[in-house]
């Protein structure tokens, strides 16, 4: 796509409009989200310095003592079974949350929901018993707060997905795998701009190459074009968002390697070249203060080396180059690895899942976007060493626990996805023998059982807000990130 194509595009918020029969049934076969109407809602501000995304519109769930929200459903058909109530989160929180759901008449309670450090457009759900559907037709459902700041939920607006809506879900008769597809060709897994949305974006690129998945090349674009908008980069979170050149750390800088594959002569490169010179150290490494992050590998490594091919720059290239390999020695010797390190020697996050998936695809990554040099032997080597390693570590049910040397503790599903992707990259290219490539459809296999009934991948451990703890604990979470780490997983297998 050139640029002037791209620019086009990206002024538009999106290619689809919803309409509101879709937000009761879906195709035949598929799963239905019947969408609620907001009855009515407590008069809560957006905290200051936030905005909602995307002109969506978002209602709160008030803090403890506030009024409840009460939604309805007066046009639910009488015949449908459903299974559980949904919603969105509809701003980005770092604190712990327990939503409580009632019916608002009765006054019985049905259930509550857990919001740990949630993450903008993350769904939560709550299960109901099938005697509780006809009171819920007749009274709708009441949302309060037992623990907590307020919560912004999305409710409506121009191509807001029914998945992101306060809705209830009517599985259809599809396999789940089918209906992940769905969702993938849809916003209902946008993401916040940075690691979370490139991960999205990169997973509906790769699986567009090939023809099954080909319209998801027009799906990547949607979601680009929602944050790059004539010729600027908008941030859609906070009102002081960003567009003279920054970005806010070296985790931000991800979806410029998506632009760069659809639009390598872009300006906007500008940007992110600019800020990762201002984050070089000494060491050659791009990175934020004084700790040196496996993210990098991913969000810098990767995503410079794909502008460097677009920009044909040897000396980006190099640069591209050294992130993986300064990560590699410092983050990993051989028989662990470590997400971080400090300037001073101390280590943290001693084999997380996530944080091993960052450098292995970025590494593996990197090598494909480099794969006709003959200075990258090294790399090479490297990703066998680590691919080894963690296959060493895999679990019977294809995963990975969250804290990989550790067995007893309940598996990430995201960082399964990321690890797996690697290997499938490094199998497919040659570079990592048969084994990697058993071990990645193992761990497709895996994933299987976390999807819900309408394609949403479970299981992926909660956002890195909430610390160690929160990562050691069995709590885990619907994240779209991870459905984006699945996608380039799958397209490495197939493509």
């Amino acid at each position: 796509m050139n640029r002037r194509s791209f620019l086009r595009h990206s002024s538009l918020a999106t290619a689809v409009v919803v309409s509101p029969a879709w937000l009761h049934a879906g195709p035949s076969g598929y799963a239905a989200h019947h969408v609620a109407r907001v009855v009515s809602a407590p008069d809560v501000p957006l905290p200051k310095g936030k905005r909602r995304p995307f002109g969506w519109e978002t209602v709160a769930v008030a803090a403890p003592g506030g009024a409840p929200l009460v939604l309805a459903w007066p046009e639910l058909p009488a015949d449908v079974r459903v299974t559980h109530f949904r919603l969105a989160v509809g701003l980005d929180e770092r604190d712990e949350k327990v939503v409580e759901v009632f019916l608002p008449a009765a006054g019985r309670v049905l259930g509550a929901m857990e919001l740990r450090f949630v993450s903008q457009f993350q769904v939560y759900e709550l299960a109901l018993r099938a005697e509780d559907v006809a009171a819920v037709r007749r009274e709708g459902l009441g949302l309060r707060l037992t623990k907590g700041s307020d919560l912004e939920i999305f409710t409506g607006g121009v191509d807001l997905p029914a998945v992101l809506r306060p809705h209830l879900l009517v599985p259809g008769t599809l396999d789940a795998t089918a209906e992940y597809f769905r969702r993938m060709q849809s916003l209902a897994c946008v993401q916040q701009f940075g690691w979370m949305e490139g991960c999205v974006m990169d997973g509906l690129l790769d699986l567009s190459a090939g023809p099954a998945h080909a319209a998801l090349r027009e799906t990547a674009l949607q979601h680009l074009g929602l944050f790059f908008k004539d010729g600027k980069l908008i941030y859609e979170n906070h009102v002081s968002a960003p567009s003279d050149g920054k970005l806010y750390g070296i985790e931000g800088s991800l979806p410029f390697a998506v632009l760069a594959r659809v639009d390598p002569a872009s300006p906007l490169h500008d940007l992110a070249v600019a800020f990762w010179r201002s984050r070089l150290r000494p060491s050659g490494s791009i990175q934020d203060g004084p700790t040196i992050t496996s993210e990098g590998a991913y969000t810098v490594g990767y995503a410079l080396a794909e502008i460097a091919r677009a920009r044909r720059s040897e000396e980006l290239m190099k640069l591209a180059l050294a992130q993986v390999r300064v990560r590699q020695a410092a983050l990993f010797d051989g028989r662990e690895f470590w997400r971080t390190r400090h300037d001073d020697g101390a280590r943290g996050n001693r084999n997380w899942a996530r944080g091993i998936a960052w450098q292995i695809l970025g590494l593996a990554r990197t090598l494909v976007v480099a794969k006709e040099r003959d200075d990258i032997a090294d790399l090479v080597a490297s990703l066998r060493e680590i691919s080894a390693w963690v296959v060493g570590l895999q679990r019977e049910d294809g995963l990975w626990s969250v804290f990989a040397h550790e067995p007893k503790l309940t598996p990430d599903t995201g960082g399964s996805a990321g690890i797996a992707a690697a290997l499938a990259i490094g199998a497919k290219h040659g570079w990592l023998d048969p084994t990697a490539r058993t071990a990645a459809q193992k761990t497709l296999a895996g994933l299987r059982p976390h999807l819900t009934a309408d394609g949403l991948l479970g299981g992926v451990s909660q956002s890195n807000k909430g610390g160690e703890g929160l990562q050691r604990s069995s709590y885990r979470s619907i994240y779209q990130m991870g459905m984006g780490l699945k996608a380039q997983l799958i397209a490495a297998l197939e493509t």
